[in-house]
């Protein structure tokens, strides 16, 4: 199917990249070669100029180098080993996935997710009913997994992988998306969720690590008096945010405009009607 094709066509990618990688590595030895060897010169040429231009064949050899060898050396430079990696890059262009088709494929994983009631960790870890082989998902998926669901106002899902992924990098893994993204989007899809403690604190850890974040900073005021205001109204004491970390059954799914849904799911996980 397509799918497949886009596997042999990320192969051939792969292979033109390091086609690719190999010929700017020869280029730029060719290019080193040239600055030792002229290095060399230069700092004879520089020791004793009088010296060294009054030598017949070193008068030459100067002009013979600026004349032509330098010009030689322009046109390596200018040289682009890229020409081929893009333009094999550009004619497979057309068979790449857009960004619908990516977030089709974030919220198949959810629907899946959804309907084997599994939780983010499970998911990152590859642990998959039926799946025999694993497939790991980093900190930069979680995030775009959340990320994904955040843009399509699912707060629910976004917090469950925005949570995943702070997870992981809590344990050290490294990542392109910092600490401070992913608590911004998980404060507030928490907040969207009603957890108005849990927002806060969430919040407050944001902002020990980047104390000049504005809009985290608004959002902490707002927060902290739109609770004030609450706890007033209904005559309550403040009780500080669980400690238990976000995970699935913490907050509920919003119920579906598809009731057949629900049904689809218990029948998917086998538990009859």
């Amino acid at each position: 199917g397509h799918l497949t094709d886009l596997i042999y066509t990320e192969k051939e990618l792969v292979q033109s990249l390091r086609e690719y990688i190999k010929a700017e590595e020869s280029k730029l030895a060719a290019v080193k070669s040239w600055a030792n060897k002229l290095d060399a010169l230069t700092r004879a040429s520089t020791s004793d100029p009088e010296g060294y231009l009054g030598h017949p064949v070193n008068a030459y050899k100067l002009m013979k180098r600026l004349n032509t060898e330098w010009t030689e050396l322009e046109s390596l430079v200018l040289q682009n080993p890229s020409d081929g990696f893009i333009s094999n890059i550009s004619t497979h262009r057309q068979y790449f996935p857009d960004e619908e088709d990516a977030t089709g494929a974030a919220k198949a994983l959810m629907r899946l997710q959804d309907t084997y009631q599994l939780d983010s960790e499970a998911f990152a870890k590859g642990k998959l009913p039926g799946m025999h082989s694993s497939a790991l998902l980093t900190v930069d998926d979680c995030f775009d997994m959340g990320k994904t669901a955040y843009n399509e106002a699912d707060y629910y899902h976004a917090v469950l992988w925005m949570q995943q992924a702070l997870k992981q990098l809590d344990s050290g893994e490294e990542a392109g998306v910092s600490k401070v993204d992913v608590l911004d989007y998980l404060s507030y899809s928490v907040y969207q969720m009603g957890d108005l403690p849990r927002a806060i604190e969430l919040t407050r850890r944001l902002l020990v690590i980047d104390s000049s974040h504005e809009r985290a900073g608004g959002n902490l005021r707002y927060y902290e008096n739109l609770l004030q205001r609450q706890l007033s109204e209904m005559n309550k004491a403040y009780e500080p945010a669980s400690e238990e970390p976000i995970q699935l059954g913490t907050y509920s799914r919003p119920k579906d405009h598809l009731p057949e849904r629900e049904v689809y799911e218990a029948l998917c996980r086998g538990e009859g009607l």
